[in-house]
């Protein structure tokens, strides 16, 4: 018998975003040519920038305002909600500018011809290597941060630091059961810890250790946020967190305290992109020159709440604002993009199914 537990909405959300995605349409290629759009000098097109985000949200986009000019529509949706609205827009979209955590999901959009190509902002050049590297060849997505999706977060009235898990093999232990986690097809940041383990362990050892952890037990939840209560409260000794809901939980003096494995931990991109259906290519391509600007970048991890916690990929920002429990040094393991893509709909599928069984 199945021991994952979760909510019927939960369910519901999984299920639509996975059959949202397995039956978007295929775009019939760019509809707007930016070869001769240079986002430094080109004059915003009427109209507010319609964007879909999940980090950030108001202090983006009326700082964005304030900066330029240019008006802003935001949806401030959770990552999984974002990517079905896409799916169900596909044929109409609605949106100029998307930003989200999970490079994979925007490569896959990228593949089913969704994104505007060719992307070349005034402050590309500001990347730092590691970010110039994960640029895709057609310039479709372009990232500007990495942060843990996951450390291995446990309840300090449940366990001391001597009995934690210190490696994610650990949490193969029934001792530490029931885990919790965020559901990978509802929230952005809960994909890229699953993508890793099966790039990682290849498929069959990935279902495989999934399914040590699942029959152990193992309670999923819609978001990052009811992981940590679940923490808080006991009813999940050891989780799978988000980094920057444990130093908010720590903070505030919850008993929670966490493991960054030397061996590191699962990481996410948070990356910009733009509809190839865009009526507004102009002004979308200042947001992204924007987000790549350093005093910018700095301004986000100051007044970004716990969205603000993240290694920047732009050269030349203050990371002093960083929590002090962040370890300096800790490895952040990106999943291929190619990968994440291809395989998104079969491994959501494949987690979705497991609560059937």
């Amino acid at each position: 018998m199945s021991r994952v537990t979760r909510t019927a909405a939960v369910l519901t959300a999984s299920a639509a975003a996975v059959a949202m995605a397995a039956c978007a349409p295929q775009a019939e290629g760019d509809a707007v040519d930016v070869a001769d759009i240079d986002s430094a000098t080109c004059e915003a097109e009427d109209g507010p920038l319609r964007i879909y985000l999940n980090p950030f949200g108001p202090t983006l986009s009326e700082q964005f305002t304030a900066d330029t000019g240019i008006e802003t529509e935001i949806a401030d949706l959770g990552g999984g909600e974002i990517l079905a609205r896409i799916a169900a827009e596909a044929n109409n979209p609605q949106w100029d500018v998307v930003m989200l955590d999970g490079h994979g999901s925007l490569q896959a959009l990228a593949g089913q011809g969704q994104l505007l190509t060719d992307l070349a902002p005034a402050n590309l050049a500001n990347l730092t290597d590691e970010g110039q590297d994960l640029v895709p060849a057609d310039r479709s997505w372009i990232p500007f941060s990495q942060h843990a999706a996951a450390v291995i977060a446990y309840n300090t009235d449940s366990l001391d630091a001597g009995e934690s898990p210190q490696s994610w093999d650990a949490l193969t232990d029934p001792a530490y059961a029931p885990l919790g986690m965020a559901d990978p097809a509802v929230a952005a940041p809960a994909y890229p810890v699953v993508s890793h383990f099966f790039e990682s362990l290849g498929s069959d050892q990935a279902e495989e250790y999934f399914t040590t952890i699942i029959d152990n037990g193992f309670n999923v939840y819609e978001k990052n946020g009811p992981v940590g209560e679940a923490l808080i409260s006991g009813e999940v000794p050891v989780a799978a967190l988000q980094e920057q809901n444990v130093y908010g939980l720590m903070e505030v003096g919850e008993p929670v305290d966490f493991v960054w494995p030397e061996s590191g931990v699962p990481g996410v991109v948070r990356a910009a992109a733009i509809s190839a259906e865009t009526p507004r290519p102009c002004a979308a391509s200042k947001l992204v020159d924007w987000i790549l600007d350093p005093g910018n970048v700095e301004y986000l991890m100051e007044n970004g709440g716990n969205d603000g916690t993240f290694t920047p990929y732009v050269e030349g920002v203050d990371t002093s604002s960083l929590p002090a429990d962040r370890p300096a040094e800790g490895r952040l393991l990106i999943t291929d993009a190619d990968f994440a893509a291809q395989n998104e709909a079969d491994i959501k599928d494949w987690f979705a199914n497991q609560q059937a069984r």
